[in-house]
This record gives C-alpha cells, structure tokens and sequence, in this order.
C-alpha cells in the first residue's frame, strides 16, 4: 500500500493522470493518507483518473467530504493572511511568509496541500507593534512566551516568530546557523513583504523535518514538500546540502534527499542507505505521533544525554526538566538567563501540557516505563546516529 500511495503522489506532483488499481484497498488507502495530512492530495490525485469508478462509492463519498472541508478551511486561512498582509504592511512592518502558506502555491491544487496554521517571520524588535497592529485588526493573541507568538482570526491560527528554527537537533548549530532568516529575505519585489531565497528556504525545510525528527518524527507529506520544492520553486539539492553542511546537517540532508530521489524521481541520490529511514516516514503519521510510543522519546533523550533509563529516573525527569532543557522549550523561553524561575516554569510546563496537551501527556507517562519503549529509544537512537542527528 505504502508503494502505490508514494506512487500516487508522484504522479500527481509530475500532472500525470493516474491508472487506479481495482484490487486496492481505498477506504484504508485514504486513512493513511488522512494520518499523513495529505487526503487532499490523494483525493485530487484519484479525482482526475480516467478510471475513478474504481473507488468504491463509498470511499469516493468520504474522500470528496474532506477534500471540500480542506477546501471551506484553506479559503478561510487565505482570507485571513490576506488581512494580516494588510495589516502589517499598512502599519510599515515588514515579514517573510515560509512554509505550508509559500509551497502551497507549488501543487497542482493549492488547497490540497494541507495547512495547520499560517507562519511567518518578523524582526524581534518589532514583535510589540506586530502584536498592536493585529489587535487592532480583530486578531486575538493566544500564547506570548518565546519565540513564536500564536495569534488567531475568525479560526485561523498564525504563528508569528522572531526565529524561523526552535529548539535543538541533537549536537548541531542548525537553530543558531538560521537565527538571521528574517535578513536573508528579498523585500524588492513586495516592498514589506520578504522572500526567503528558494535555497535557503529549502534548507530550512529540511532542518525543519530534522527538528521534527529530533523530537517525534516526521511523515511523508516533508518529503513530499521537498519534491515540489525541488520540481516547481526552483530549489538546489546540492545547495541545500552546501548550506546544511555549515549547519551540521550535511548527513541528515543527504539521506532525506536520497528518499526524495527514491519515491517521487526528483532531486540527487547520494548513495545512502535509506531503508530505516523510510519506515520511520511511513511508520507514524504526520507528525510522528501516530502509534509512537511517546514514552519511548523520553527514554531516548535520557540515554542521549547519558542519563539513567529507568523508569523512575525517566518520570522525574519528564516532571521536572533541567534549566538547560527548559530554556529551549518555546512556550517557556521567559526563564531563559534567569534559572532561579524554574521551579515555576515546571509549575507553568504543568498546566500548560494539562490544558493543552492532556491526553498526550498521559499517554506519555503510561508508556514512560516498559520495556517495549526502552527497546525502542535504543534502536531510535541508534538509528538517529546513523543520519547525523547525534
């Protein structure tokens, strides 16, 4: 299955119509498609083959659904950045839109390509009169620690950042090497409204899924992105590589790069072993949280720092993280050169996970001490070593 949804995409990334195999399972074709947010992408791919009938009716019903309630929601979304495009540059501030809102504009159907929120990126010595400027507009600012502000129109979710890359990945400077993103974009064209350089931009992309690696997993829907960025916004894989390589990326990219070359037949192959890696872009969904042991990630990040894996160790240490940890956490960055708050930011992580977070929280602490998600931080971080995320 896995083989035929990849080859899917392809075709449809390539506007190529599709032959649909009448053996196929569809109902479950389209749920994996939904746990990797590219239902929208599956159902225009199968919606403009000549043997569409070979859907069940049923499937075919439920797909179309979906599709037209991403189709209401990317509207909505769209509206709302053309309000926030207004707002900032009437009030002469100046950002760089990145993500899911550029590469949507490079598929066949934008609104097939998914967005869980609209990000974009400003100059930190702005973030005050941003936040005034959309106040007034009707915005509501929902969370305003750290580095990435959330504000929320009509439904829609904008995240607003000072820094374009948050959070480590493993040993690297990755978050440090992108700390001037805001002034590598090109104003020229849209006076207050920047382009990132497609190079730069698809190096970013991919020290994004790096950064989803590092902490839960990525889907297949990153590779994806690379494909069309590759195929349709011009950008260089060897370039990339280049950038990412003064990043301490340089492993992790080829190997990505080389899974994007396998499945879709876009980019460069550098000649890497790329069987774990597949499975682990297939394997969880989206977000690599789909069927994931999340206690499994915390035992792996005991054992990367050389800690203890017990299971106690591993709860304390989810109840109550270092300075140093807690400082990276983007909701908490307040603490950051002040340690002495931190007993209050475990206090603030606390409610915050509850509120927000609570069924992942629990399942976390449920899953923290057996055997089966110790077994499996072993193997993850030895994996991760293996395509420099060590």
């Amino acid at each position: 299955m896995k083989e035929y949804f990849i080859q899917i995409l392809k075709q449809y990334i390539n506007n190529e119509k599709v032959n649909l195999r009448p053996d196929a399972d569809y109902k479950q074709l389209f749920e994996f498609a939904r746990l990797h947010n590219l239902g929208g992408v599956l159902f225009c791919a199968v919606n403009g083959a000549e043997n569409k009938g070979a859907v069940p009716a049923e499937a075919y019903s439920a797909a179309q659904e979906s599709f037209f309630d991403l189709v209401y929601s990317a509207n909505l979304q769209m509206q709302v950045y053309s309000l926030l495009c207004d707002t900032l540059t009437a009030a002469q501030l100046r950002f760089v839109a990145f993500k899911g809102v550029v590469l949507r504009n490079y598929y066949p159907v934008p609104e097939s390509r998914a967005m869980g929120d609209i990000d974009i990126l400003i100059d930190i010595e702005n973030r005050g009169a941003v936040r005034r400027a959309l106040k007034e507009a009707g915005f509501v600012c929902k969370n305003s620690n750290g580095p990435v502000w959330d504000y929320e129109k009509n439904g829609v979710l904008i995240e607003v950042h000072t820094s374009i890359l948050n959070g480590r990945i493993g040993s690297t400077n990755a978050p440090e090497f992108f700390d001037d993103a805001v002034d590598k974009a090109d104003f020229s064209e849209n006076g207050l409204i920047g382009t990132l350089p497609a190079d730069y931009h698809f190096a970013f992309l991919i020290a994004h899924a790096a950064h989803h690696f590092w902490f839960h997993g990525a889907g297949i829907r990153f590779v994806l992105d690379f494909a069309v960025a590759i195929k349709n916004m011009g950008a260089s894989p060897e370039k990339a590589v280049e950038i990412l390589e003064a990043a301490g990326l340089g492993d992790f990219a080829k190997n990505i790069l080389t899974v994007c070359k396998k499945w879709f037949d876009i980019g460069v192959d550098y000649g890497c072993d790329t069987a774990e890696t597949e499975a682990f872009l297939c394997g969880f969904g989206a977000f690599g949280t789909d069927g994931k042991s999340t206690g499994a990630v915390v035992a792996r990040k005991a054992l990367e720092e050389g800690k203890s894996p017990d299971a106690a160790g591993r709860r304390l240490a989810l109840l109550f993280p270092s300075y140093e940890k807690m400082r990276e956490i983007p909701y908490i960055k307040f603490i950051d050169g002040r340690p002495y708050l931190t007993p209050l930011a475990w206090g603030y992580r606390f409610g915050y996970n509850l509120k927000n977070r609570r069924s992942l929280m629990l399942k976390t602490a449920r899953d923290i001490g057996t055997d089966e998600a110790l077994e499996q931080a072993k193997q993850e971080l030895e994996f991760f070593k293996t395509i420099g995320l060590d």
